[in-house]
């Protein structure tokens, strides 16, 4: 098959390219490599700030459109897969239905069905705008990065590609919870993060010394993730605990340089208000660290699993309680080295790219027949 990948978030869809190379595909990947993260991407596609850098985005956008058809089928990393507005947005997924076989979704991130059901619904008992009908910090201190998503020109836009998206594929239970409300589920499939476990070797903690947690952090989603909230406990702990712990904060790294620091950590803080654990957290299992990430019922749940490695967060929970949960985590060696144990296992039987490319070929497979662009 001929893939067009259009878009990326941590990794995912260059992982997932790798692998479907191996299996013989096609495949062009289209993204602005995660900016500092430095994904891989065969054309990079970033929009740099001012009136002069969109000008110049946007005349990239329809300079490359010749050359996005005739794909076999054309996978979008999220509505917002281009960093344009909706109606230009609108135009462009249209020229892509029209010129390609067919054009899949990947729920993963925000879009307007999402955010909308976060605030407007029952359906999470917390997310980053909302613990239970409370607005969390993060709206508190910037209202339009809620209030961006709820604008009629989004509801419109995501109707839209919702309502004629071929099919499309869930990497998260939060997205397929709320993607199965708003598309004909027959489309959808879930199907998990995909992780390159083969590439990332399982080594023994160290047993010596102090407990290093590491948090990784990004400037402009340190709010909205609940890293800064669990730094400043983190940093309480460490101040109690002299000798025992050590606390590292990075921010904005290379993926390469962030896995090498995963691998000198024994305890990794991923984020404060997910139903489940992403890429961040799932790399550090694959490596053999203990993830301090979403892990809530509906997780476990949803990929059948009766194993429990995840340190789970929660917005919910007192943050007196996660405390004094971290103490007796930190003062447990030999039940950290169990953690990371059960936690590799988990992401080896539910994330390995190789099973998660091989979904993602099953579904384009079911659906590509019947698309505008022709049967075969």
């Amino acid at each position: 098959m001929k893939i067009l990948m259009l878009g990326d978030y941590s990794n995912l869809h260059a992982c997932l390219a790798k692998e479907l190379r191996r299996r013989g595909h096609d495949v062009t990947v289209v993204s602005d490599k995660g900016v500092y993260m430095q994904t891989d991407a065969d054309i990079e596609l970033r929009r740099h700030p001012g009136v002069i850098g969109s000008l110049r985005y946007l005349y990239r956008v329809l300079a490359m459109l010749p050359a996005w058809r005739g794909y076999d089928a054309v996978q979008l990393i999220n509505p917002q897969f281009l960093d344009l507005k909706p109606g230009k947005l609108k135009m462009i997924y249209d020229i892509l239905k029209k010129n390609n076989r067919s054009v899949f979704l990947t729920l993963c991130g925000n879009d307007h069905f999402f955010v909308k059901d976060c605030v407007d619904t029952d359906l999470f008992r917390f997310s980053e705008f909302r613990i239970g009908k409370e607005k969390t910090p993060f709206v508190k201190c910037d209202p339009i990065k809620e209030k961006g998503w709820l604008i009629p020109a989004h509801a419109s836009y995501t109707k839209h590609l919702y309502d004629t998206i071929d099919g499309a594929m869930s990497v998260l239970p939060e997205y397929d919870m709320s993607g199965r409300r708003h598309m004909d589920p027959d489309k959808l499939i879930f199907t998990n993060l995909p992780i390159e476990v083969q590439n990332l070797e399982y080594s023994e903690m160290d047993r010596e010394g102090p407990i290093r947690i590491l948090i990784g952090m990004r400037g402009d989603m340190e709010i909205q993730k609940g890293t800064a909230r669990m730094l400043e406990l983190c940093r309480e702990l460490e101040t109690e605990m002299p000798g025992k712990l050590e606390v590292k904060a990075v921010r904005n790294l290379s993926l390469a340089d962030y896995l090498e620091e995963l691998k000198r950590s024994h305890i990794v803080i991923d984020q404060l208000y997910s139903y489940s654990p992403a890429t961040n957290a799932l790399q550090t299992m694959a490596l053999g660290r203990v993830t301090a990430s979403g892990g809530q019922q509906e997780y476990y749940d949803y990929i059948r699993e009766d194993s429990r490695p995840i340190f789970c967060l929660s917005p919910l929970e007192d943050e007196a309680v996660i405390k004094e949960r971290l103490r007796s985590l930190t003062a447990d060696k030999e039940g950290l080295r169990r953690m990371a144990e059960k936690g590799r296992r988990l992401v080896e039987r539910h994330n390995d790219v190789r099973d998660i490319a091989a979904l993602f070929e099953r579904h384009w497979q079911r659906l590509i027949k019947g698309s505008a662009y022709g049967d075969e």
